[in-house]
Parts: C-alpha cells; structure tokens; sequence
C-alpha cells in the first residue's frame, strides 16, 4: 500500500477508535433498567370507553430524523420538518433528537421543529452530557395531557420510552416513543429485554395505545418475531419494506392496540436521514360495552 493512501486509511481508523473510546467512556452504560410500568389492567385488550366516532383517520408517523447530522447540515432540521409539514401527521413519534448538543450545533432541535411545523412537542433525554441531551420526542397537533419518561435494560448507550398522554379531537391516546439499542444481532438479547418491558407498559395502557420508533432489528429478527407472538400489538403495515437505505432493512415500526382499524401504512423514502419516515392511517373500531 502507498504510505499517502496508508496514512489516510490509518487516520480514519483513529478517528473510528477516539469515536468509539468516547462514547464507551461518556456515554455508553450496563444497567438493569428496572421495568416499572403501571399495573396491566385485566386481559390483553383491555376495553376502552368515551373514544368519540372519528371523522377521519389519525394520521401518526414515526421518524430517525438523525438528529447529528445537523453538525455537517445547517439545513436538516428544516428539511425534516418540510418532510413533516409535507405529510401532516397528527401525531409524530421522533428518535435521535438532540437538544443543545455539541453534534445539533448546540441547537435545541424540538424548539425548530415545533416552530417550523406549528405542532406542540415534548423531548425525553435519554442521556444529558457537557449542557445537552439527546433522545425521544413527540410532535402533535393535538393537546398533552401527560408526559413520563421510562428507563430500559440498556447495553451501550443509554434507552427510554416516552409515555404521553395526547387529548386529540376528543379522543385521549397513550402514546409510547422508543428507540431500542442497536449493534445487530450482538444486541438481539438486550432487544428482547426492552421489547419485554415495552409490552409491559402497553398493556397497562388506560387509553387507546400507539407504540412507535426504531427498533433497530427487521421483522424476521427472533426478537421482533417474540414480540409479535405476544400479542402486546399488532403490526401496521407489515409488508412495508425497507426503512433503513444503508442496510435496505425494516427498522422501524408503528404498533397499535388491537381495537385500531389499520387503514393504511407506507414508507416514505424522503428526508435527509438515513432512515425514511413511516406512517399508518388508524380508526378505532372497538365496539363499546
């Protein structure tokens, strides 16, 4: 090999390895991550009551919006959010979210989206480090009546779920925003002790649930497959494809409880992140007592 072109192969292995020395340093963490949800409410389905007839479907996405890419792009965050104002969701799940971080530019990435998209936002750092977080978000039209950050089993860098309590059109929905570790199939075993605590926070759910992010596994993965056969949720859109274009893999999901009518679901490849926006079209059909 030409010592130029050694050099230049040598530099960027030890750009990886202080990124990667870093991160293991100050961020990354082995914890139990306790599952506290609230107590499940009798049976896996449990009924809901006073959900109003809809005049049309709720229109949710869920988004990476790879928040970090905002250090080489000035402009992504207003790309995503024209990819958002494009859709008109009502409600968005969002993941790699930062907020005064050195990668956003010290940007508050939320306080962007919210003016640039007009929807109401909540943020839920999984992790803050030198006056800056990164995490979970939610955008939406409607109002928030709540919101609770959960802790999970974590291997690397630190994960959550947001639970918020959105008020939208009448109706109140439990909205749950999760990013599940990542490393592949290195990772499946901590995956499933996250999908575990997930299922049991859902189906302590007191309203209509919606559970969305990255998952960071495809559908075939036995992790993805055991949360299935748990019928914690049903899949919207399970024949969506990709939503990763690196790895031209499903990464990322929208669950719904099964008293949600799936009317439509679809991958978007638009947007300036590595991973495309998915969204599902829902009515909630269950027949009341």
């Amino acid at each position: 090999m030409e010592k130029p072109k050694r050099r230049w192969v040598l530099g960027l292995l030890s750009i990886g390895l202080l990124v990667f020395l870093y991160r293991f340093f100050t961020v990354y963490t082995v914890r139990s991550g306790e599952c506290k949800p609230q107590p499940a409410v009798a049976g896996p389905f449990p009924p809901r009551t006073n959900f109003p007839k809809q005049q049309k479907p709720l229109l949710v996405m869920s988004y990476n919006i790879a928040g970090h890419d905002e250090l080489y792009d000035g402009d992504h965050i207003a790309e995503i959010a024209a990819v958002i104002n494009q859709v008109k969701p009502d409600i968005v799940g969002l993941e790699e979210v930062h907020r005064g971080t050195w990668q956003s530019r010290f940007r508050d990435q939320l306080a962007e989206l919210t003016r640039l998209t007009g929807m109401h936002g909540w943020f839920a750092p999984a992790y803050t480090q030198w006056g800056g977080s990164f995490g979970n978000a939610v955008l939406t039209r409607g109002e928030f009546l709540s919101n609770e950050i959960h802790e999970l089993p974590s291997v690397g860098e630190p994960r959550i779920v947001l639970e918020s309590v959105i008020r939208i059109d009448g109706a109140t929905l439990d909205v749950y925003t999760t990013h599940l570790t990542t490393w592949g199939s290195l990772n499946a075993k901590n995956r499933g002790e996250q999908l575990e605590c997930l299922t049991k926070h859902v189906r302590g759910s007191r309203h209509p649930f919606l559970l969305m992010g990255d998952f960071n596994a495809p559908p075939a993965a036995e992790e993805i497959a055991r949360f299935r056969s748990s019928n914690a949720a049903q899949l919207t859109g399970g024949d969506l494809g990709a939503t990763h274009g690196l790895t031209n893999k499903r990464l990322d999901y929208i669950f719904a409880d099964e008293g949600w009518e799936v009317r439509g679901a679809r991958v978007l490849a638009v947007g300036p992140s590595d991973h495309w926006p998915i969204t599902a079209e829902l009515l909630w059909e269950r027949e009341k007592p």
